[in-house]
Parts: structure tokens; C-alpha cells; sequence
């Protein structure tokens, strides 16, 4: 089942001109300087998706910019297919989200559209810090389990007050008791994962120099299979070093996917060109790991994902997203765009116009 967005609005939403911008089913390509407002329309489609600002911590106040005069930012777009349903939002110290003019939940808006959003700094995830690996799970379960996003916040929530507590020397116990199942819980989600990507990733080998393999690390455990028993052994052993560092050390917020190729970590193994590739194989395999589970392509968002791909790089990469069924939307600030093979929007200081309109 196809998805994507027919048109998007944007109202006060930061260097955007406010219009209607119609987009193309398949591969949109936005071309422009650094700083014309690339990354901003995938922002404002990621907000629109149900997911927020594309940065973590990125204030609702810091969206309004355009100068209108009002505080508030309306973001409207109109989905294609049978029912063509319209989802609005509007942020004014907080956001809210609507479809069809009725009242939506973030979690259920991201299965109804899944998207996923990649930037720069996730092309980095081969030899990037652990979070940018976790942040490529928890995008994943997000859209597969509607609960997985509100159980993980509980869970960031216990971890903030057992460091607040280690902060002050108090007995972490009854935090241990009560983020066990939240911790088993993900344990298990986030394997499925690992196993559900490492299926779909031998799908890419043209992009893969080497066979490649990825293991989930489950933070300061590893101790049992069983998630809950190798929770409670992990809190038991680190439970005095915890109290001398001040600091949580187990559980899924110290998670790390471990990826090698050829049997060796791929941050050593491979080349930076070929660490480029091998995450855009991870990149795809995300997409066709959603399709499988939910039979619905995934829109995609990529920011500057041609950057440090040679020839062959970006011709594998372009034919593999054009035979793709979804939608996609890729942000670039290369002036040599004449191979991109769907429609090129040329972005100039927050506006917005179609290369191809003549056609």
C-alpha cells in the first residue's frame, strides 16, 4: 500500500514562504544553498507525521519565524490514495494534531504514516556514538508498536529519577523493581528488531563491501537470555559501582547495535566512503523491515544523503530508492543534480518552485 502526501501547507513555520507546496508520489529531490529552508520542509513533514521537530530538544517556540505577527505555526497536509485524508496541525504552546478534523494521537498518526527521518548526523551511525544506533531502533519500534513510544519515555523518566536519587546517595531498589519490566520489555522489542533488519539487510548487498552482521548489546548485561534475569543480575553486580559513579549504567539507555563486516567492527573495517553505504543499506533495510511488518511503504526524509557518495554510490542509491513503491523526499546542496531520476524543487530563501513545471 502506497503512501505520502499529496501537498503540505506551511503557515509561520520558520524561514518557509507560507503556501501550498504539491509533491510528487515517488522521489522528490530538494535542491538549494545551505540555509535556504531545505531541511526545514522535511521538518515541517516530519512534524506534520506525527514524529515533532527533527532535532531532540528543539522547543516548540523556536519553530514561528516567517513574521507573520502570531506566535502560532499551522502545518496542513493532504494524504494521497482512496480516502485523501487531511491532517492538520497546529503548535501554539503545544502541539496538536488532527485528521479529517478529528482529534489524533501522535502514535497512531506514525502507523497511519510512517516516515522516517534520517540526517546527516545519522550517516554517521557506523562510527557515531551508541545514541545515534538507539535512535534508529526506537524509529523503527515506534512505528511497528504504538506503545513502544510511551513506554520508552517511562523508562527515560525512571532512569532521570534513579540518577537523581544516585546523586544523593540514597538506595536505588525500588527504581530497580519498577523499571525491570519497562527494561525486559524493550530488551525484547528492541531484538526483534536487530533480527527483523539483519533479514532485511541482505537485501542490499550491492551496497555492502562485506557480509555484513548486527547484534544488539543490551547495556551493562549480557549475562542471561532471559531479559528480566539478566536485568536484576546486571542492577545486582553494578550496584556499587553505580553508587561511586552516581550514574545509571544498566539498562537500554546504555544499548549499543553492534555492526561488523567481515567479522570485524565496521568502524574499523571500512573505508568512510563504505561506511556511507553501509548506512544507507541500514536506511533501506528500516523501510522494507516496515513494509514486511505493516504492509505500508514508509515516506522517507533524508537530509545531504548524497554527501560523500562517489558515482557508483549514488547511482546504486538512486536506483534502489526508485524502485521503491513509497515516497520520498531527499534535501541536497549539491549543484550536480542532473542524475537524480524523480521531480527536483528548487529551494531559494524559503520558497519553493517545481524545476519541472514546464513539463
Amino acid at each position: 500500500m502506497e503512501t505520502g502526501f499529496s501537498r503540505v501547507r506551511f503557515n509561520n513555520f520558520r524561514n518557509i514562504e507560507p503556501r501550498e507546496i504539491r509533491w510528487f508520489p515517488g522521489l522528490n529531490l530538494l535542491s538549494g544553498l545551505n540555509g535556504a529552508g531545505k531541511t526545514n520542509i522535511l521538518e515541517g513533514i516530519n512534524i506534520i507525521s506525527g514524529w515533532g521537530p527533527l532535532e531532540s530538544g528543539t522547543r516548540i517556540k523556536s519553530l514561528p519565524s516567517w513574521g507573520s505577527g502570531t506566535g502560532d505555526v499551522q502545518l496542513t497536509g493532504q494524504l494521497y490514495g482512496e480516502y485523501k485524508e487531511i491532517i492538520k496541525v497546529k503548535i501554539s504552546g503545544k502541539c496538536m494534531l488532527r485528521i479529517d478534523d478529528k482529534t489524533i494521537k501522535a502514535s497512531d498518526l506514525r502507523w497511519k504514516i510512517p516516515v522516517l527521518s534520517f540526517l546527516p548526523c545519522d550517516m554517521a551511525i557506523m562510527e557515531g556514538s551508541a545514541s545515534y544506533r538507539r535512535r534508529l531502533l526506537d524509529m523503527l519500534l515506534a512505528i511497528l508498536v504504538p506503545s513502544y513510544a510511551e513506554r520508552i519515555h517511562s523508562y527515560r523518566r525512571g532512569v532521570r529519577q534513579k540518577a537523581a536519587l544516585l546523586a544523593r546517595g540514597v538506595s536505588c531498589d525500588a527504581v530497580d523493581r519498577a523499571l525491570l519490566p519497562l527494561a525486559s520489555w524493550i530488551w525484547r522489542m528492541r531484538e526483534e528488531a536487530v533480527s527483523l533488519l539483519s533479514d532485511c539487510l541482505s537485501a542490499y548487498s550491492e551496497l555492502l563491501p562485506s557480509r555484513t552482521e548486527l547484534f544488539l548489546l543490551r547495556g551493562g548485561a549480557g549475562f542471561y537470555e532471559d531479559t528480566e534475569d539478566d536485568y536484576l543480575k546486571a542492577a545486582d553486580i553494578n550496584r556499587t559501582k553505580e553508587m561511586a559513579l552516581k550514574t545509571p549504567l544498566v539498562g537500554p539507555h546504555r544499548d549499543d547495535l553492534l555492526i561488523e563486516a567481515g567479522g570485524k567492527p565496521a568502524a574499523a573495517a571500512l573505508s568512510r566512503g563504505l561506511r556511507r553505504r553501509a548506512a544507507i543499506a541500514l536506511i533501506l533495510a528500516t523501510s522494507d523491515g516496515i513494509l514486511r511488518k505493516l504492509g505500508k511503504e514508509p515516506v522517507l526524509l533524508l537530509d545531504e544523503v548524497t554527501s560523500e557518495l562517489d558515482r557508483d554510490g549514488r547511482k546504486i542509491l538512486f536506483d534502489n530508492l526508485s524502485a521503491r513503491k513509497g515516497q520520498v523526499f531527499a534535501a541536497t546542496a549539491e549543484p550536480d543534480i542532473s542524475d537524480f531520476p524523480g521531480e527536483v524543487h528548487i529551494v531559494v530563501r524559503g520558497r519553493v518552485s517545481c524545476a519541472n513545471e514546464d513539463r
